[in-house]
């Protein structure tokens, strides 16, 4: 018998997530509204359905490749060390801090950007996380331990 290894692993996992966000974009936060437009789900289905595709691709492929193990590589577990920073800090902060949080450093620290661009990058970050999904699509964000004082 075969070990399951994590090249196998990870596309299953990443597309049984997928599947159940779609099921959760479609049927608990609505996908469409006929008189307002797209709706809370919206969005979120878009990436379930991105997330699936890509996983089945990533499935496939790792069926062609014949290498033992995946390799991986201290870059790749930088941004999963940052994706968990963000989730952690949307508890304390909330998200949308976190997030500037998030471009600012990885742009300053690792990418070495200047303050122009990081400027620049963090003005359309916030134009979409904030114009679009708060004001446009109404989707509320986590406002982590200053939410008790508004």
């Amino acid at each position: 018998m075969k070990n399951i290894q994590t090249k196998f692993a990870i596309p299953v996992a990443t597309a049984l997530v997928g599947v159940v966000f779609l099921i959760l974009g479609v049927s608990q936060l609505g996908f469409w509204d006929p008189t307002n437009g797209p709706g809370p789900g919206f969005f979120p289905s878009l990436v379930s359905v991105v997330i699936i595709l890509s996983s089945i691709l990533a499935f496939i492929q790792t069926l062609k490749d014949d290498s033992e193990t995946a390799p991986y590589k201290k870059e790749e577990l930088l941004v999963i060390a940052a994706g968990a920073g963000i989730i952690a800090g949307s508890f304390i902060i909330g998200l949308i801090p976190s997030c500037f949080a998030f471009v600012i450093i990885w742009l300053k620290v690792f990418e070495k950007a200047t303050w122009k661009a990081t400027l620049i990058v963090l003005a359309i970050a916030a134009f979409i996380s904030v114009g679009v999904f708060d004001y446009w699509l109404g989707i509320g964000f986590p406002m982590g331990i200053f939410e008790n004082f508004l």
